[in-house]
């Protein structure tokens, strides 16, 4: 009865009260400060800022009262308001301030802990990223890939194998725009440059119906909005008003030299970044000394902005956006031989801007309009009279069809416009809503043209409209419950789309929450790549084929989370993934009707075990980690309509059962800091080759004279054997200075510390006898270094 009572108090008490709303902000840089903790004194009343900073205080009774803002690394902010009956805005700037952990009793993230329903979720900061050992530089998808629940192929691809999903079931998203190919150099690094990341929250499972249209996991990043307060330039120069430049900084590595810079605009702030590759300068140099043509060129480069402005207190504008670019061209053969020109570029671009209301209330509007583009290029040219054809091998490539004897071209674009809409209304500091809209359309495009004929033209324009609803109950205090659905219509399959979501905390004790959560998620674009690829070079998005039944799985997750300290806390996690529909390549499709039959429908399911330790003991930071996890396909792969379990029910190509992480940091004094990364996990599977066989044809690579002069493999079970066990170990150094003036750090890092032989593949030379195999490995020993300074 006593809970009845404050549920029905709770539900209409905000009738008669006020809401105290505001943004909290860094006093130094102006910037936003996510997850900062804002109580009443006193009371049990309060509320934590979200990724933009903003938070609301909903039902509060007239009266004085005190508003405490807390925030590890900050000053406590102390601030006395009068509450009548109207809503009261109340921005709060936090002064940056070195503070023992224990010193802040209620973190925001024991507000999370007491309070959110949240489900495999995992937020990485800029300092997490920078913390971790790394090939050449820091990158965001290589310290995922130390968590329980996300695993890689191998040491060359950054890929994200989330809970034995494959990379397509990941929604990226940069600003709330979505990247489909979130990869520089074959997948070895992310397209993200780690200085210009505020915040990640990454969501491994039982994502709410905010987000939909993937299978597995959501990782959500947010840009640095950048400096406002720290302008340079004259107080007497006239475009001050609009325009000032704060700070800047620089980093080279033995990859890349990047920047960032930041500043004040019109009553907002803008940022700005890029990145580029320099080792083909070095290479064009060189050859132009040896007075040769360049034999080939590699480049990459990415770039970000972030502009915001306010029109007024209640409406904001940001505009973002990002481009990168892969450039390839190689040029071989000439004077005796054929001369095979070969150029490959492939990049991401997106456009976002977004209108921010925030009116002196509780609630909110944010409306985003975003376009995001990727596409690839591949041409080829082979003469076969060099001597007859000029080659231009500078560094931009124009090929020629014309000048050739023999070309091949292929473009693969995916355009995205995205059109949405949220609300979050927050009724009372019990009850909450969130609601929404998403119009999605899309172009994509797929050509080949083989000797100036086209053989291959596949196009598409998918349309998806959405409409989602959530609702965070607290019936009791030591409940919440978060409840919700999303509807979704796809213009290639006629059913509405219902995919319900809900989960549920109950903390028995005040430092042990215990969670469960049940999702439904649809997939409309899947790849078409091969699960055996090393390099994630590409993606080859298409849609569900015409009138088949979208990709779709269940995510069941119960765990428990205990709190032992602020930044130390222990999760459990157990799940199981029931796939009811997932689509593979057809190893046969019918070419007369290829956009329909290059895939098959099929089955899968996946369930493991997760622990994860992170930890915040004053010098000692980072997290350990252990997963257990099954992952098993069923795919009727020659269409006989029947399983052969030893063909077509096989492990996943990313199911490796056991695997431990630790990810450690620690501040010796204020110059020198170490850092240390390791992995011991079982193999990756593979299909053993069991015998050979002569080839037979042409096709096969044998000759029109003697077809059978060579020998292929025969393969045994689909997956059906394991590379030895995984095991890397990484470490670095980083050092403070004061170099020409600049404030600097050195980051010297050693990759693979033990030089473990981890197993990349095994090829098979059966012209030897008996046949003979070679094996061939990842990450040798790797010394690398870096500088980075500030302006």
């Amino acid at each position: 009865m006593k809970y009845l009572i404050l549920s029905i108090s709770y539900l209409f008490g905000y009738v008669f009260s006020a809401s105290i709303s505001g943004t909290i902000q860094d006093k130094k840089t102006g910037e936003p400060l996510p997850y900062a903790n804002i109580v009443i004194a006193d009371t049990e009343i309060g509320s934590a800022s979200d990724i933009n900073g903003y938070y609301i205080i909903p039902a509060i009774e007239p009266g004085s009262y005190t508003l405490k803002v807390m925030m590890i690394g900050y000053a406590i902010s102390d601030n006395v308001i009068l509450v009548e009956n109207n809503n009261i805005r109340l921005n709060i700037e936090l002064t940056p301030q070195l503070i023992e952990g224990d010193e802040v009793k209620v973190s925001a993230e024991r507000m999370r802990f007491e309070r959110k329903v949240d489900i495999s979720r995992v937020n990485i900061t800029n300092r997490d990223i920078k913390r971790a050992p790394a090939f050449v530089e820091a990158d965001l998808f290589r310290t995922l890939q130390l968590l329980p629940s996300v695993s890689s192929s191998n040491d060359f691809n950054a890929a994200l194998i989330v809970r034995g999903g494959s990379p397509d079931e990941n929604l990226i998203l940069l600003d709330g725009t979505e990247i489909y190919n979130p990869y520089h150099i074959g997948g070895v690094f992310s397209t993200f440059n780690a200085d210009m990341i505020s915040d990640s929250e990454f969501l491994a499972g039982g994502f709410p119906a905010n987000y939909g249209g993937r299978l597995s996991s959501v990782l959500n990043i947010t840009a640095r909005e950048g400096d406002s307060k720290n302008g340079r330039l004259s107080e007497n120069n006239p475009i001050k008003k609009y325009w000032d430049f704060s700070k800047g900084s620089g980093n080279i590595s033995l990859l890349s030299a990047k920047f960032l810079a930041e500043g004040a605009l019109y009553n907002g702030s803008w940022m700005i970044s890029g990145r580029r590759t320099y080792f083909d300068q070095f290479t064009k140099l060189y050859y132009k000394y040896k007075n040769e043509p360049e034999p080939a060129s590699y480049y990459f480069w990415d770039t970000h902005i972030k502009l915001k402005t306010a029109l007024n207190q209640n409406n904001q504008l940001i505009y973002s956006q990002f481009s990168g670019k892969d450039d390839l061209f190689m040029s071989i053969g000439g004077e005796d031989f054929p001369e095979i020109d070969f150029a490959w570029d492939w990049g991401n671009s997106t456009k976002n801007i977004s209108w921010r209301y925030i009116p002196n209330s509780n609630y909110f509007i944010m409306t985003r309009l975003s376009n995001t583009k990727y596409n690839f290029n591949v041409e080829f040219e082979m003469n076969f009279n060099p001597g007859s054809v000029s080659s231009d091998t500078s560094d931009v490539i124009a090929l020629n069809e014309e000048s050739s004897d023999l070309s091949f071209f292929l473009d693969n674009l995916v355009e995205d416009i995205d059109l949405n809409q949220s609300i979050k209304y927050i009724l009372s500091n019990h009850v909450s809503f969130e609601g929404g809209w998403q119009i999605k359309t899309l172009k994509l495009d797929y050509r080949e043209i083989f000797a100036e004929q086209e053989v291959t033209n596949i196009n598409s324009k998918p349309q998806i409209i959405s409409t989602f609803v959530n609702v965070t109950l607290n019936p009791i205090p030591i409940i919440y419950c978060n409840i919700g659905f999303r509807l979704s219509k796809f213009n290639r399959y006629d059913d509405l789309i219902l995919n319900p979501r809900m989960g549920i905390k109950y903390n028995p004790i005040s430092d042990l929450a215990l969670k469960a959560s049940y999702g439904r998620y649809s997939q409309f674009l899947y790849t078409i790549n091969q699960e055996e690829e090393l390099l994630r070079i590409v993606d080859f998005w298409q849609p569900i084929p015409e009138d088949k039944k979208p990709q779709e799985a269940d995510h069941f997750i119960i765990g428990a989370e205990y709190w032992i300290s602020a930044g130390n806390t222990i999760s459990l996690e157990t799940y199981y993934k029931s796939y009811s529909n997932i689509y593979d390549l057809n190893p046969k499709p019918d070419y007369t009707n290829i956009q329909n039959t290059f895939a098959l429908s099929g089955i899968a399911e996946a369930y493991g075990i997760e622990f994860l330790y992170r930890m915040n003991r004053k010098k000692l930071n980072g997290w350990l980690s252990y997963s257990y996890s099954n992952i098993r396909r069923t795919v009727d792969l020659n269409s006989d309509g029947i399983i052969w379990d030893e063909k077509e029910i096989y492990p996943a190509k990313y199911d490796m059962p056991h695997s431990f992480n630790a990810l450690l940091g620690y501040q010796i004094n204020k110059k020198y800091s170490l850092g240390f990364t390791t992995v011991f996990s079982s193999g990756q599977t593979y299909t053993p080759v069991i015998g050979k066989v002569h080839q037979t044809g042409i096709e096969s690579f044998g000759s029109l004279e003697n077809p059978y002069a060579n020998f292929g493999n025969i393969y045994g079970t689909r997956n059906g054997s394991r590379y030895h066990v995984y095991f890397r170990t990484d470490i670095s150094l980083s050092i403070k200075s004061n170099l020409f003036g600049l404030d600097s750090e050195w980051k010297f890092q050693i990759i693979n510390l033990t030089n473990h032989y981890n197993v990349l593949l095994y090829l098979w030379n059966h012209n030897a006898s008996p046949s003979k195999v070679q094996a061939y490995s990842m990450f040798p020993f790797i010394f690398t270094f870096g500088w980075e300074f500030k302006i």
